[in-house]
């Protein structure tokens, strides 16, 4: 409106729909709707012609929760008595803001849904893979240690290569996960910015459950009796 400064508005009037107005106050820019719209120009003012919405702060909710429900009650009943031939609709702002973000909703409870499902079955798929390379090296494993190899040196030995291979796939996923995510954020007006200790603490937890995989089943081949592999060498 061409003023420099909040401050220089206050005592100005303000021209619109064939009004004229002082302006009053100043207030800091807020969202109105969600974060996916910026923010738009807002006048607040009083007016005495038709409304279409009434904004009504009710009394904290009592123990027993009755309070809200005596008040709509009231409400209704008043705006009857004024329109009886016309619907009220009552409505509460959380509920409205929360609509707000609805398809946001239900995209993190079908991830939650998929990811979950996803881990279970690269759990699966690398133990299988783990049980099938430690039966495979079922006599490598029993000599080296007739030989003087450790149960920890074995454990090491043997999950080197699955470690490789989850780093791997760690790194290949990176830069998809970054690309996905920027391209889910350019949907909104206001957005942050994706740190890097999302993927560090990501990787961490994956390299994690990778471990304890790794240990249930190297363990129990390196701490297997060597005699029972080598008898019929």
């Amino acid at each position: 409106m061409g003023f420099k400064q909040p401050q220089q508005a206050i005592g100005k009037y303000l021209e619109w729909d064939k009004k004229q107005d002082v302006i009053t106050g100043v207030i800091s820019d807020f969202n109105q709707r969600s974060l996916h719209e910026p923010i738009k120009p807002l006048l607040i003012t009083s007016m005495s012609g038709d409304q279409r919405t009434f904004n009504i702060a009710l009394q904290p909710q009592n123990a027993e929760g009755t309070v809200w429900k005596n008040a709509m009650n009231k409400i209704e009943k008043s705006f009857k008595e004024i329109y009886p031939e016309d619907d009220l609709e009552i409505k509460f702002l959380d509920e409205t803001i929360a609509k707000y973000y609805t398809a946001e909703q239900h995209i993190s409870s079908l991830l939650k849904w998929a990811t979950g499902l996803a881990i279970f079955i690269s759990c699966l798929g690398l133990l299988g893979l783990v049980m099938y390379t430690t039966n495979q090296r079922t006599k490598e494993i029993g000599i080296r240690k007739v030989i003087g190899a450790s149960i920890s040196q074995i454990i090491l030995l043997l999950s080197k290569d699955f470690i490789k291979l989850v780093i791997i796939a760690f790194i290949i996923a990176v830069p998809i996960v970054w690309f996905a995510a920027n391209k889910w954020l350019e949907n909104f007006a206001y957005k942050t910015n994706i740190s890097v200790w999302v993927f560090v603490i990501g990787g961490a937890i994956m390299l994690l459950m990778a471990m304890l995989i790794l240990l249930l089943r190297t363990y129990k081949a390196a701490a297997a009796n060597p005699v029972e592999s080598l008898r019929s060498e």
